[in-house]
């Protein structure tokens, strides 16, 4: 599986999105509503360590469970760590179709997201 990440991470056969909100959770239901749209099933989510502590931290249908190299699942994808990952991407992807979301999330905090 962690040849899928890599796969996935440098590919070049990826298209980039971007998404404007004030959530992770809008930002997910955006990605896999936009892989919905192309006809693609979510397979790996790919974040760094900041972005898939907010998804397991905010979304309750994610569920850690660490195996072969993924750290848990949420919905139809398993969840994996890139170090390689800005705090402001997560790639959606699966066998054949992958999607970089570049993230613009509006907070009150003084993060960077």
């Amino acid at each position: 599986m962690i040849q899928a990440v890599s796969d996935v991470v440098y590919s070049k056969a990826k298209v980039k999105v971007d998404f404007t909100g004030t959530n992770i959770t809008d930002a997910l239901n955006f990605a896999f509503a936009y892989f919905d749209s192309e006809d693609h099933i979510v397979e790996y989510i790919v974040a760094n360590s900041e972005i898939m502590k907010k998804v397991i931290g905010e979304i309750k249908d994610s569920v850690l469970m660490p195996e072969g190299g993924s750290l848990g699942e949420l919905w139809t994808a398993k969840l994996f760590l890139s170090s390689k990952l800005k705090n402001n991407e997560m790639f959606f992807s699966n066998n054949t179709f992958s999607v970089v979301i570049n993230l613009n999330l509006n907070s009150n905090s003084d993060k960077e997201y």
